[in-house]
């Protein structure tokens, strides 16, 4: 009986060390964590130009549930987020019009006690280390938004 216990200890412990276990990480999105605007410009027919967007003087967060908020002061306005990966047509951050695969945006943030809102929707992003900017299409003219982590 006594050889009995220790070759079922082994066995065990050879058991648990032949077991692996696996996990898989989703892949987290580089956007997730604390923005800041700092600066936005307009492409018209006349070249850029630099425009203050009201924004610049808050935080934006971008969690990995989707959910978002903009803090400003006392201000705080809460939503969603998400990016998708589109086909189509767009205009990059130099102001160009492309064809092929790129990434959009849209962040939805408000408050209800306040009456106020943001709604950003970006026809495409690029990401660069620890800064990204966003471009829209308005029918007019090109916006770009510059962000940076904060």
């Amino acid at each position: 009986m006594k050889a009995i216990v220790p070759i079922s200890i082994l066995f065990f412990g050879v058991f648990l060390t032949s077991c692996t276990k696996e996990v898989i990480v989703a892949p987290q999105s580089p956007l997730i964590g604390s923005w800041v605007l700092t600066g936005a410009e307009r492409e018209d027919s006349k070249g850029w130009f630099t425009y203050n967007t009201g924004l610049e003087n808050g935080v934006f967060y971008f969690y990995e549930n989707g959910s978002a908020e903009y803090v400003n002061g006392n201000l705080d306005l809460r939503g969603s987020w998400y990016t998708s990966t589109v086909s189509g047509g767009y205009y990059d951050q130099y102001g160009n019009y492309l064809t092929d695969l790129h990434t959009s945006m849209q962040v939805n943030v408000s408050d209800y006690y306040s009456n106020s809102s943001v709604n950003l929707n970006f026809d495409n992003i690029t990401f660069s280390n620890s800064r990204f900017v966003a471009t829209n299409y308005d029918g007019y003219g090109v916006d770009r938004y510059f962000f940076a982590r904060y």
